[in-house]
């Protein structure tokens, strides 16, 4: 911890002009689904309760940081995935294949025909919308992933072999000055 891990993705970001990166900060509880997207169901029930003229889904969707970067863009998005190794044992192997895939579904669109527009994770105002078909997002350049661990737990061989390995030593006084 404190080594400069996470600075990588900004550093990679900048060179490249690619924009402000992602950040998805992993936790014990952080799953697949949180870095994808989120669903305001409670919100979606009590607006249909009020009769809203203008009630649409895409108005309680909102993308995770894994999710934004997988939007089909002009240029990739860097995508920050910090400290992995806090995580269930099944999220890495769970990240393989959307990596893989390249996007994925949001059921809750995919059971209304056409286009709506969700939120991306980097919003910043209720016009930050972008648009998503048939309840599908598929990436056009797949992000750069910049994956930071602690070293607290192992990866599985399957995850590993997709990975660009970089280890930071704890730098020397000499070195730091």
């Amino acid at each position: 911890p404190g080594l400069g891990k996470s600075s990588l993705a900004y550093s990679v970001a900048w060179c490249l002009g690619l924009g402000a990166p992602l950040r998805w900060e992993i936790n014990s509880h952080t799953t697949l689904q949180d870095g994808l997207y989120s669903y305001d169901a409670v919100g979606h029930l009590h607006a249909s309760q009020r009769m809203t003229d203008s009630l649409e889904i895409g108005d309680f969707i909102t993308l995770g940081p894994l999710g934004t970067a997988l939007l089909p863009t002009k240029k990739p998005r860097v995508l920050l995935i910090d400290e992995l190794d806090k995580a269930s044992f099944d999220l890495p192997n769970d990240l393989l294949h959307v990596f893989e895939e390249g996007g994925f579904k949001v059921p809750e669109l995919v059971r209304f025909s056409g286009e709506h527009t969700v939120f991306p994770f980097d919003s910043s105002s209720p016009d930050d919308r972008v648009p998503v078909a048939d309840g599908r997002i598929s990436t056009l350049h797949h992000p750069v992933v910049v994956i930071t661990s602690n070293g607290e737990r192992s990866f599985s061989e399957a995850f590993l072999r997709r990975c660009v390995r970089l280890e930071i030593k704890q730098p020397t006084r000499e070195r730091m000055l």
